[in-house]
C-alpha cells in the first residue's frame, strides 16, 4: 500500500505541473495557432506522467570526511548487551492503511457518481431523448435524438454530424473515458478536475474547427444557436453542444480563419517540443540515485549480526542487525523486516546487504539498509525519519542516511561477540 501511495503522489505531482503549464499556454496557443493545436497541448500531461515513472538518473556518491559530533546528546541508553526485541518498541499506527482506505472510499464514490450519470444518459438514449453525442469506449458511436430531423434542417444536421464525426476521428470518447478514470484515481487533486473541464472545452473548440472545414459556418452557427442549452452529463462521451463550453465563445471562434500551413507546422513542432520538455522535466525532478553507493556484497542479509563494546565505565554498547518475518511481526513494523539497533536509536527497512568483508565476520566494511527505511532516534520524534538508504560504517561508527551523516553511538570498531548467521 505504501508503494502504491508513493506512486500516486509521484504521478499527481507530475500531472499537476503539466496541467498548470497547459493552463498558461492554451489561450496563447489558440490565439496563435487556432483551437486544434491548443487541444494538442494536453499531450503534455500523459508525457509528464509516463516520464515520472522512468528510472531516475544516477549520480556518483561522495564520502566527505565528517568530524564526529561529540556534543550530541545520547537520547537512547542501552544497559544490556542483548538485542532489543521489536515488540518492546511499541506498535506505531499504520497511517498508510488509513490513507489507502480514504483514497479507496473517495475513488469509489466518484466512480459510482459517474456510473449513475452514464446510466441516466443511456436510459434517455433508449427513450430517444439523448444526443446528439458520441458515446462508447470499445465501440464509439453517434447518438441522435428521435426529434433530430424535426429540430434541425438538413444543412444544420450535416453541421452537427460533422462535429460528431470529428469526435469519432479524434477518439475523443475514449480520451474522455480515460480522463474520467484518472479523475476517480486522483479525486483528491483539484487540478485534475479543473484540467478535465479545460480539456473538454479545448476538445469542443478543436472539433468545431474541424467541422467548419466541411460545412458552412453560417449553418454551423445556426445549429449551435438552435441546440438545447441544457445538456445531460456524459462522463464517457462527448455531448452536443457541450455543457462545459460557453456557446458565445464557440460562435465567436467560427469567425476566425484557419492558419496557413506553415503556421500549423510551426505549432505542431512547438507542441512536440513542449511535450518533450515536460517529459524531461518530470524525469529530472525525481530524486537521483547514488550509483557507487549501492550494496556491492554478495549477501542479502537473512540472519542475526551482533557486536558490542565497553564505553570505559562498565556500560556496554552494542549494535545488532536482525531479520524479522513480516507475518509474525509485520503488524508492528509494517515498513520492513530488516531491523538494526544501535546506541542512539533503531532503524528498519525492506532489505539489508553486507559487503564481501562480512563473509568472514571480521567486522570491516559497512551495513546497508535499503527500501522504505525508517530511522528513529531521540531527536527524530516517535514517527522517525523516512528515507531510501542507510549506510552504517562499522570502522567509524558513522551513519549515512540519504546523504546526511550522523553518529550511531558506536565510537569505534570492535570484534563480534557472536557468530554471524546469514546466507
Amino acid at each position: 500500500m505504501a508503494d502504491f501511495l508513493v506512486l500516486l503522489v509521484r504521478i499527481n505531482l507530475a500531472m499537476s505541473a503539466a496541467i498548470l503549464a497547459v493552463a498558461l499556454l492554451r489561450r496563447p496557443m489558440r490565439a496563435l495557432f487556432h483551437a486544434p493545436l491548443a487541444y494538442a497541448l494536453w499531450l503534455l500531461v500523459p508525457a509528464a506522467m509516463l516520464a515520472s515513472q522512468l528510472p531516475p538518473r544516477t549520480v556518483a556518491a561522495t564520502n566527505p570526511a565528517i568530524a564526529y559530533p561529540i556534543s550530541l546528546p545520547i537520547p537512547l541508553v542501552i544497559s544490556h548487551a542483548l538485542p532489543i526485541r521489536l515488540a518492546a518498541q511499541g506498535a506505531p499506527f499504520d497511517w498508510t492503511l488509513l490513507l489507502f482506505a480514504i483514497w479507496l472510499v473517495g475513488a469509489g464514490t466518484l466512480l459510482l457518481i459517474m456510473a449513475l450519470q452514464q446510466r441516466q444518459f443511456h436510459k434517455a438514449e433508449r427513450l430517444g431523448a439523448a444526443g446528439p453525442a458520441v458515446t462508447g469506449f470499445l465501440r464509439p458511436r453517434i447518438v441522435i435524438p428521435s426529434n433530430f430531423e424535426a429540430q434541425f434542417n438538413p444543412t444544420e444536421q450535416a453541421a452537427i454530424l460533422a462535429h460528431e464525426k470529428a469526435h469519432l476521428m479524434r477518439q475523443d470518447a475514449r480520451i474522455n473515458a480515460l480522463v474520467a478514470l484518472l479523475r476517480c484515481l486522483c479525486w483528491f487533486n483539484p487540478l485534475v478536475h479543473v484540467g478535465a473541464l479545460w480539456l473538454r472545452k479545448d476538445q469542443e473548440l478543436a472539433c468545431d474547427a474541424a467541422a467548419i472545414k466541411r460545412v458552412s459556418r453560417v449553418d454551423y452557427a445556426n445549429a449551435l444557436l438552435k441546440s438545447q442549452m441544457r445538456v445531460m452529463a456524459l462522463p464517457l462521451g462527448c455531448s452536443w453542444p457541450g455543457a462545459e463550453h460557453p456557446l458565445t465563445e464557440r460562435v465567436a471562434l467560427l469567425k476566425r480563419p484557419s492558419p496557413a500551413p506553415a503556421r500549423q507546422w510551426t505549432g505542431v513542432a512547438l507542441v512536440l517540443s513542449l511535450a518533450a520538455f515536460a517529459s524531461v522535466g518530470a524525469w529530472a525532478a525525481q530524486p537521483a540515485e547514488t550509483g557507487s553507493g549501492a550494496p556491492t556484497g554478495k549477501h542479502n542479509f537473512t540472519g542475526l549480526l551482533f557486536y558490542a563494546e565497553n564505553d570505559g565505565s562498565g556500560q556496554p554498547l552494542f549494535l545488532s542487525l536482525e531479520s524479522v518475518q513480516k507475518d509474525s511481526i509485520g503488524k508492528h513494523w509494517p515498513l520492513g523486516h530488516e531491523v538494526m539497533h544501535f546506541p542512539y536509536g533503531v532503524a528498519w527497512a525492506d532489505s539489508a546487504a553486507l559487503p564481501h568483508d562480512f563473509s568472514t565476520c571480521d567486522g570491516t566494511g559497512a551495513i546497508t539498509l535499503s527500501g522504505n527505511v525508517t530511522l528513529v532516534t531521540g531527536s527524530s520524534g516517535p514517527k522517525g525519519l523516512k528515507g531510501e538508504k542507510l549506510v552504517f560504517d562499522v570502522r567509524t561508527g558513522i551513519l549515512d542516511f540519504d546523504g546526511k551523516s550522523m553518529p550511531s553511538g558506536m565510537r569505534k570498531y570492535v570484534p563480534f561477540t557472536k557468530d554471524c548467521k546469514f546466507q
